[in-house]
């Protein structure tokens, strides 16, 4: 694990007892909402065999996925240990720990085999993730071709009023909330990396050059935030420069099982 990493993990782990606590104050509790509608997305009628919700924090939208779909088995996966025991212990007040499971694991070098599942899903979590196009590349490679990915990450929204209070406010008032609350500066680095993290159409077209397809996102909370779906590409998908993320498209996983 590089200095980068290690530094990110030990900022989330610091921050872990409070982490719940600060997402619903500074968020106004709209993120329950968000996490809800990116769940409702995701599954949209559909029965997913087995789920990965990556870099899973305390299992907030892991559980917003068990509780939207009943028939899903759900990883949910993170680096920071103390996040994680958070979210085994909300698991099992849940009831939810036979078909729910928390594990410590690097979304750059995921320990699955190709084609594993059905669905990826990863809540304000990829932009803490370095470098990005890494972290595309594992999670296409663990998706079943034709597979979905559904992500909810900050943005900026468009410029205006609302922009310049948003700004002002996450920019200014969040980190200063965040510090005082948390005791850290984590807060001041969410800020940041928001800032840095490509904007939604930015995105998208990052999405496109590392094995997916069908790349969308809509606006939350006029702009704040960004709902992004996609498709793991098959063979037939993919432009002809683009690297194969895909041994075959006539798999088994590609029929719509999954290989345990």
């Amino acid at each position: 694990m590089d200095r980068h990493a290690q530094t990110i993990r030990n900022m989330f782990s610091s921050v872990a007892s409070r982490y719940d606590l600060l997402n619903h104050l500074l968020s106004l509790d709209l993120d329950r909402r968000w996490r809800r509608k990116a769940a409702a997305v995701a599954f949209n009628g559909r029965t997913p065999a087995l789920v990965l919700d990556l870099c899973a924090g305390t299992g907030d939208m892991a559980l917003a996925l068990a509780r939207q779909c009943d028939g899903a088995k759900i990883i949910a996966l993170d680096f920071a240990r103390p996040m994680l025991e958070r979210a085994r212990a909300k698991i099992n007040e849940a009831g939810l720990a036979d078909r729910l499971v928390a594990i410590c694991g690097d979304a750059l070098r995921l320990p699955f085999a190709d084609h594993s599942f059905d669905l990826l899903t990863v809540a304000f979590g990829l932009r803490n993730v370095s470098p990005i196009e890494a972290a595309l590349r594992e999670a296409a490679r663990v998706v079943r071709p034709g597979g979905q990915m559904v992500i909810l990450e900050f943005a900026l929204p468009p410029r205006g009023l609302w922009r310049r209070l948003y700004g002002f406010y996450f920019f200014h008032i969040l980190p200063m909330i965040g510090r005082w609350i948390s005791g850290t500066s984590a807060y001041a680095y969410l800020a940041e990396s928001v800032a840095l993290f490509p904007q939604p159409d930015g995105f998208r077209q990052l999405l496109a050059e590392h094995g997916f397809v069908n790349a969308q996102w809509r606006p939350l909370a006029c702009g704040a935030v960004a709902l992004h779906t996609a498709s793991v590409a098959c063979v037939s998908d993919r432009a002809p420069d683009q690297p194969a993320q895909v041994r075959r498209c006539g798999a088994p996983c590609c029929q719509g099982s999954v290989a345990r």
